[in-house]
């Protein structure tokens, strides 16, 4: 969960560059939909509550599929 604290603190920061911002989005939300079991419920719940839009779907998707199990 560390880590993810620290890439969203980098996401929110206005003063990171824009395009390390939109790295770190990128990446977390192509880890979200090919590998959603690298990640607990309790992250994704907290991923799908982001600012970014990008994220917070992928993680909602990943909540749906838990729920449907």
């Amino acid at each position: 969960m560390s880590t993810l604290e620290a890439l969203h603190a980098i996401v929110t920061d206005e003063g990171a560059p824009q395009i390390i911002r939109d790295h770190v989005v990128d990446s977390l939300q192509f880890a979200l939909r090919n590998y959603p079991g690298y990640f607990t419920t309790k992250e994704v719940q907290w991923l799908a509550q982001w600012n970014d839009t990008r994220i917070p779907i992928a993680a909602a998707k990943i909540l749906g599929e838990i729920k449907l199990a």
